[in-house]
């Protein structure tokens, strides 16, 4: 694989003419890492604010999941189960996020070369797309709240003038330099251990991964045909729940449907 200066370089090349023999990686002098380092640590900011307001959100969930459980109230603890699982998963994301601009900030002052910030934007380029796929079906909310984040990123890559060429279109992540590759990893494994520490478990007993696992045994254990009304109150949920349940688990390709969910 070629390293991710030579892919620089023939980034630079194309419609320039390699017989000028200039060499692009050697004139710095019109990039403004201080101004970039600047950017970088207002988009920071910005993350840092969402991401205290994403814990406020999910505190708030939580809470009313405790006295909705308390209250036996099935109906409201779908509800606050459903969107604490969802708020946490955003900010597993936003953290990530966030820990890859650190990564971009210390890479930046550690080596002011355009080899050093390609590397350093180009998890943010990556991060970017793969987050907003995600996010777009899941938390659209999420995604129209990170818009100026993004924008900021990009504002940051659009002065440097370079990813656009260097990184694939498709923000393949097989494609992408190793050491891009291992920033993003460690963002993740960071962003994990954050979101662990920071926010509330979901109880156990209303956990929809919990509650998934317990329906596909209860499936298993009924030879495969069941009673959505009998599932739901064995389950202790609604039987829109089951159904919504059941939709998921074969949207996942874990089982197939039959009979409007009377057969699994």
């Amino acid at each position: 694989m070629p390293g991710f200066t030579d892919v620089l370089r023939r980034a630079f090349s194309w419609g320039r003419g390699e017989a000028e023999g200039v060499d692009i990686l050697g004139q710095q002098e019109g990039i403004n890492y201080d101004d970039i380092l600047a950017q970088l640590n207002i988009v920071k900011s910005e993350v840092d604010r969402y991401k205290l307001k994403l814990l406020g959100e999910i505190n708030e969930y939580h809470t009313k999941l405790v006295g909705a459980i308390r209250a036996h109230d099935n109906e409201s603890i779908e509800i606050n189960a459903s969107e604490l699982v969802i708020k946490k998963r955003v900010y597993k994301l936003v953290a990530s996020y966030g820990h890859l601009i650190g990564i971009a900030i210390e890479r930046i002052k550690d080596a002011r070369t355009m080899e050093a910030i390609t590397k350093a934007l180009a998890p943010l380029h990556y991060a970017m797309g793969a987050i907003s796929n995600y996010l777009s079906g899941l938390a659209p909310d999420a995604t129209a709240s990170l818009a100026s984040v993004f924008e900021s990123t990009e504002n940051v890559i659009r002065k440097v003038n370079v990813l656009s060429s260097v990184l694939p279109e498709g923000r393949s992540l097989a494609l992408l330099d190793d050491d891009v590759k291992k920033a993003i990893s460690e963002a993740m494994a960071e962003a994990q251990a954050e979101t662990e520490k920071l926010t509330p478990q979901v109880p156990r007993a209303v956990s929809p991964e919990e509650l998934e696992a317990k329906l596909i045994e209860y499936i298993k254990a009924s030879g495969g045909v069941i009673r959505v009304s009998k599932v739901a109150e064995e389950l202790g949920v609604s039987p829109a729940a089951v159904r919504d349940m059941l939709a998921r688990l074969e949207a996942k390709g874990v089982l197939k449907v039959e009979g409007l969910g009377q057969r699994a």
